[in-house]
Order: C-alpha cells, then sequence, then structure tokens
C-alpha cells in the first residue's frame, strides 16, 4: 500500500513539516475506514465486483504496476507488451476485489449456503490434532491470500500469521481489526522470528506467505531466476520437525473460493547441512508457487521487486526524482 492515498504528492512538504505527516494518517484512517463501513454495507458479490473494477480501472495507474509489469515480464518473457499490459489490469482487478472483499472476510470464512470458501485437504489437517502437532504453513500472494489461513482455523486449529504492517500505524489497527474475522493471530513480519518460536513451542501453526523478496535472504530459483529468499518457514520446520505445507488459494468466481492444503514438502536427507536441506525445501516450495502462477497468472500480484536489481530497466534521472 503507498505511504498516503490522501495527500501522496506532499512527499517534499512532509520533510519541511513533519507534523503534516500526523496529520495525513489521520486522513487516510479515514478514508479507509469510511471506504471499508461503506462496503460492508453492500452484498458481497457486488462488494467483489465493485473493487474488481475499481482495481482494473485504477491500479495501472499506481506507482506500484511499474514493478507488477516488470515483474510479469521477468517471469513470463514470451509475451508482449499488450499481453503484459492485460495481465496487469487482470492482477490489479483481482487485488481490488481483496481489499473491497476485507469488509465480508467472515462471511466469506463461515458462508454455508451457499458455501464460498471450498477446502481440498490434499494433507490430511486432522493429523495435527491427532499427533497434538502444529506445523509451518506458506502461501503466496494469488487470489484472496487472507483466505490462506482460512482452511487452518476452520479445522479448529491454533495459527499465527506473519503480515507485513502498513507504514501508517492507525491503518494497521485498521486492518487488523479486519483480518481478526479469519481467526487467527497476527505477527508483524519486522522481527518475527521470536514469536514465531514462541507459537511452535507452544503448539501454535505458523503461516508465512512467502513469494517476496527478503534482501538478506537466499537465492532459490524462480521462474529460472535467483530470487532472494526467506528459508525461515523450511528452517522452522526443520528445527522444530513439523510439517511444511503450503496452501494454494483459488479464486473460483468472483467472491468463491478454493483453497487447497498441498501434501507437505518432503525433507531432504538428514546428512546434509540445514542450510543445503532449507533452500532444497523452499525450491520445492517455489516449483509449485511456479505451476499455480502459470495456471492463473492474473490471480498473483507481484506488486514488489522480486529479483535482483540487475535484472530491471535502469531508471533514468528524471524518472527516479519523480518515483
Amino acid at each position: 500500500m503507498a505511504r498516503f492515498i490522501v495527500g501522496h504528492r506532499l512527499s517534499k512538504a512532509i520533510e519541511r513539516a513533519p507534523w503534516l505527516e500526523r496529520v495525513l494518517y489521520r486522513l487516510d484512517h479515514a478514508f479507509f475506514s469510511f471506504l471499508l463501513w461503506l462496503i460492508r454495507l453492500l452484498p458481497v458479490d457486488l462488494a467483489s465486483r465493485l473493487g474488481s473494477a475499481l482495481g482494473a480501472r485504477l491500479g495501472t495507474r499506481f506507482r506500484k504496476n511499474r514493478s507488477v509489469l516488470e515483474n510479469f515480464k521477468i517471469a513470463f518473457p514470451q509475451l508482449d507488451d499488450d499481453a503484459l499490459a492485460a495481465l496487469s489490469r487482470e492482477a490489479w482487478s483481482n487485488a481490488g476485489a481483496v481489499f473491497a472483499e476485507y469488509a465480508h472476510l467472515q462471511e466469506i470464512r463461515d458462508s454455508q449456503s451457499p458455501k464460498r470458501l471450498e477446502i481440498v485437504d490434499l494433507y490430511d489437517l486432522s493429523t495435527l490434532h491427532t499427533l497434538n502437532k502444529p506445523a509451518v504453513f506458506v502461501a503466496a500472494h494469488q487470489a484472496n491470500w487472507e483466505l490462506s489461513a482460512a482452511a487452518v482455523t476452520l479445522n479448529k486449529l491454533p495459527l499465527s500469521a506473519v503480515y507485513s504492517p502498513p507504514t501508517n500505524p492507525l491503518l494497521d489497527v485498521l486492518m487488523q481489526r479486519w483480518r481478526q474475522h479469519i481467526d487467527c493471530g497476527l505477527i508483524p513480519r519486522e522481527d518475527s522470528m521470536r514469536p514465531l518460536m514462541k507459537a511452535l513451542s507452544e503448539g501454535t501453526s505458523v503461516g508465512l506467505i512467502m513469494d517476496r523478496r527478503v534482501d538478506s535472504g537466499h537465492p532459490v530459483s524462480l521462474f529460472g531466476h535467483d530470487k532472494p529468499t526467506s528459508l525461515v518457514a523450511a528452517r522452522l520446520a526443520l528445527k522444530y520437525d513439523v510439517p511444511l505445507i503450503p496452501v494454494r488459494v483459488e479464486r473460483i468466481k468472483g467472491a468463491y473460493f478454493r483453497v487447497t492444503v498441498c501434501p507437505q514438502i518432503e525433507r531432504p536427507p538428514a546428512d546434509d547441512s540445514d542450510i543445503n536441506r532449507a533452500a532444497a525445501m523452499t525450491e520445492s516450495v517455489h516449483r509449485l508457487f511456479e505451476q499455480w502462477i502459470l495456471e492463473r497468472p492474473g490471480q498473483w500480484f507481484p506488486s514488489k521487486r522480486l529479483w535482483p536489481k540487475s535484472m530491471y530497466p535502469r531508471k533514468t534521472k528524471a524518472k527516479a526524482a519523480t518515483e
């Protein structure tokens, strides 16, 4: 999310008058609070369609669209500019629907007739109950990724999920209020290792979205190019001897979804180093991500740079000054 929606062109003024930042934080909070309240009044299908339409129309005008296009171009080098532009519109359409669906997360999660959330268990989650054991769940930014946790919590398994707080602390409180309907704990990504270890040691499963770049991470191939990637999920699974389980979310139609709990990632032999074993497990997760993205590319939202800077077009000084 951009640093500011209201007053996004005032960054230089903020440097001269820091108090203006607090004002803009409050304006953004008021804007999004009103918007989500308004969306909550709409039926879920209408809200999702409205968010989708606005995302498709407005998203390609955002600065972040540059990253979306460049990431798609690296992942799908065979596509021409028109196809890439169409794909980015589809991605923004999905992202707009995701935003609108925040106001209806509980309805989507708990709906029965019609059921909006189909859960396919390729890994039998009941075994975690039987063994009284947690797991490490991983997913990508696909479809409505917030629902990746729903398959776990609907199976009555305690879960703490890592998330990236917005810069605006007031928006963080607002979004947490809507995310609580997924019924899981939330761990801010910054300095998350200790809370993750504490959760697992207490028998609580953890969830991470792991298709983003982590500059201090290990190079792991994604679409044929090394991406700096966190090995935290795999290393935690190895350290606590728990399953590493990928979760796929698909948007079937409108606000109807399928969440597939996949078989656990196989562990390499114990005679190798933990780093190499964790890297191999993360490679396996990336192969799944590639397969899922290839099947539904427009439901992937790669809104931040994923690969090293050398793979991206150089910015001219004029462009860099405006970004």
